[in-house]
């Protein structure tokens, strides 16, 4: 009996074992051997098209001509007012909608819809009519400035001042979906009950929200904060098509600076060391989120 029992867990091991093998075999060719060999060309000299069999062995130098590095340092400094305004946003703006579209009303799914459209929408097509609408000359918004005869008319996407911010603002409108639909799924959650009680009580909206929907609502916060971190340091995609870095070097984030590094300058060992501090970095941050998220249940 033990030996049948045996034969078929390891029948179903098998079996199972073959499902996750082809997940396997693509993670380790296309994300593990990558990481590594990422990590070993960042301790090579690999800073032009040479071969690899003539490239040597030079330690912590590209580290530290990149911690010297004054663009290094710009970029660094973009991508973290771009992954603050992002992450800020997104996470107040998501709750405090979902928690609006929680609450029936006429025409909420077509106000969800809409909502939605954004995050199942080209990168690509997103960029290209936010540039029309932002342009300072031709474009509608600017237009409705005009009509109401402001003495300042925003560049927007051509200011200096104003294209990091806005841009970060426009990745928060096509990633708002995800965070509202998640949001939306706790909200499911809280017992009818406590919110029953509150109304016997005669709290208000505002009470009801701080005193109940909040605090059910912290592990799935905690969980998007982790999310939107993350997806905060991927903002290539978005930046490449609204602004390619520009005006000058306002909008040039660290992930922009690593693909010029490595695919315009062809400087991979340097790009390599870039993306092993940037991912040191990631790590890190996401490291004091979970101290904070474990303090938070722990109290």
């Amino acid at each position: 009996m033990r030996n049948k029992k045996n034969n078929i867990r390891y029948k179903d091991n098998k079996i199972a074992y073959m499902f996750i093998a082809p997940f396997i075999i693509m993670f380790v060719f296309f994300k593990f051997y990558p990481m590594i060999y990422g990590f070993l060309v960042s301790f090579l000299n690999r800073n032009s098209v040479q071969r690899l069999n003539d490239t040597t062995f030079v330690g912590l130098s590209n580290y530290i001509k990149i911690l010297s590095s004054k663009t290094f340092w710009i970029s660094f400094a973009n991508t973290m007012i771009f992954s603050l305004v992002y992450t800020a946003a997104l996470m107040i703006f998501s709750m405090f909608l979902a928690i609006l579209f929680n609450k029936e009303f006429k025409g909420r799914v077509i106000v969800r819809t809409f909502f939605y459209m954004p995050y199942v929408t080209n990168i690509i097509a997103v960029g290209i009519v936010w540039k029309y609408l932002l342009n300072p000359t031709k474009g509608p918004v600017n237009a409705i400035f005009r009509l109401l005869n402001m003495p300042v008319v925003p560049q927007w996407l051509n200011s200096p001042n104003l294209a990091l911010v806005v841009t970060a603002l426009i990745g928060v409108w096509v990633a708002l979906a995800f965070n509202i639909i998640t949001f939306l799924a706790a909200l499911q959650e809280i017992p009818p009950y406590h919110i029953e009680v509150a109304d016997l009580e005669g709290a208000t909206f505002f009470q009801k929200v701080k005193e109940i929907i909040i605090p059910h609502l912290m592990p799935t916060f905690f969980l998007l904060l982790v999310i939107t971190i993350i997806n905060s340091f991927r903002n290539y995609s978005i930046i490449i098509s609204l602004t390619n870095g520009g005006p000058g070097v306002a909008t040039k984030v660290l992930a922009l600076q690593i693909y010029d590094d490595a695919f315009t300058y062809m400087k991979f060992s340097l790009a390599a060391a870039e993306g092993v501090i940037f991912t040191a970095f990631i790590i890190f941050i996401n490291g004091v989120v979970q101290r904070i998220r474990n303090r938070w249940i722990n109290q």
